[in-house]
């Protein structure tokens, strides 16, 4: 007797286990079907972008881990930049940044002046670029390429403004820069690879058009200051980003003697039709002139794509092997030969 209620009991408790079972199920179904009665769009973008990725990169809104700086390493590597191409994506995160290149250096000073950045970067324009100089100490460590988290946070202050007037930027170029002591580290890896780190951090924030940016590393050879002291050598270690204007007026006296003076190193050229050439300038007129020709291939062209190929590589000048010039040159007469000779 005994034995047959034991297995009415087994049989009983099954029963129990598999309804328990579905009724979980069930609760479980509902769950996701109240879940998803409310949308959340930002993340389910991301979430369809990462099961259309193949596998290229893990987006952190799939791992519940919210992005801190976009999430790049302390070099401002990552896997995949964000997919940002203006300044913000809303109306509050727009506000207040500049709308065309003439506003990007008020933009720039004011954001220095109210973080109290003012003693640490120095901002200053000229009628075809802009430059930001960064001091070293804000950047990086002494012998170190690794970007500070106070250098990416000082530059997540300014990229909002240059991203917005990403269309009006030609380039971007990037310096590093060190001072002339003894140290461990060679100068042309550490400024080089100084300058490709903010380089890396502002590519990945997509702060303008990849194909814009220049790395330069001048190692001690720029100073800005004499080295004998050391706040002198501070001052020399130092990141600069020198952005360049697009679509410049070629016809404007400022803009070609700016032009002269950062792209061709022709400082003081005389480029002014009503003053009288100074016969002991030491730049050639011609080769200036030559280059003032091209210009208007060179920087009110680019990228339009109308243009041939000749036309967008820019002035192309071949010094003369002689002072002579070729049009008083003759034919070197014919020699005779003389009874010797045979």
């Amino acid at each position: 007797m005994s034995k047959k209620n034991r297995k009415s009991e087994d049989v009983v408790g099954n029963w129990l286990d598999t309804y328990a079972d579905m009724v979980t199920l069930l609760l479980c179904f509902f769950v996701l079907l109240y879940s998803a009665s409310s949308v959340d769009e930002t993340k389910w973008q991301y979430i369809y972008q990462s099961f259309t990725s193949s596998g290229e990169y893990i987006n952190p809104f799939v791992m519940d881990e919210q992005p801190q700086n976009n999430a790049a390493d302390t070099n401002g590597n990552a896997e995949s930049p964000p997919n940002t191409q203006h300044g913000g994506t809303t109306p509050e995160e727009t506000e207040g940044l500049p709308a065309d290149f003439n506003e990007l250096y008020s933009y720039l000073h004011m954001t220095a002046q109210e973080n109290e950045l003012a003693q640490y970067i120095h901002i200053e324009q000229t009628p075809t670029r802009i430059f930001i100089r960064f001091d070293n100490m804000i950047m990086f460590d002494g012998n170190s390429a690794v970007l500070k988290e106070e250098g990416k946070r000082v530059l997540d202050k300014f990229m909002p403004g240059i991203k917005a007037v990403n269309s009006y930027i030609k380039s971007c170029t990037v310096s590093g820069h060190t001072a002339k002591a003894v140290s461990e580290v060679n100068d042309w890896d550490l400024s080089a690879a100084r300058a490709s780190s903010v380089v890396k951090y502002m590519d990945y924030n997509r702060c303008v058009d990849s194909e814009k940016f220049t790395v330069e590393g001048k190692a001690c050879y720029s100073p800005i200051t004499e080295n004998e002291t050391s706040e002198g050598r501070a001052k020399n270690r130092r990141v600069e980003i020198m952005i360049v204007r697009d679509q410049l007026d070629t016809t404007s006296q400022a803009v070609i003697d700016d032009i002269l003076k950062y792209e061709y190193r022709l400082d003081g050229a005389n480029t002014d039709p009503y003053e009288d050439d100074n016969d002991d300038d030491e730049v050639d007129s011609s080769v200036v002139d030559n280059i003032i020709d091209n210009m208007e291939n060179k920087y009110e062209n680019s990228g339009d794509g109308d243009g041939d190929e000749d036309s967008m590589t820019g002035p192309q000048y071949v010094p003369p092997v002689t002072g002579i010039p070729t049009d008083i040159l003759g034919p070197l007469p014919q020699e005779t030969p003389s009874a010797e000779s045979e």
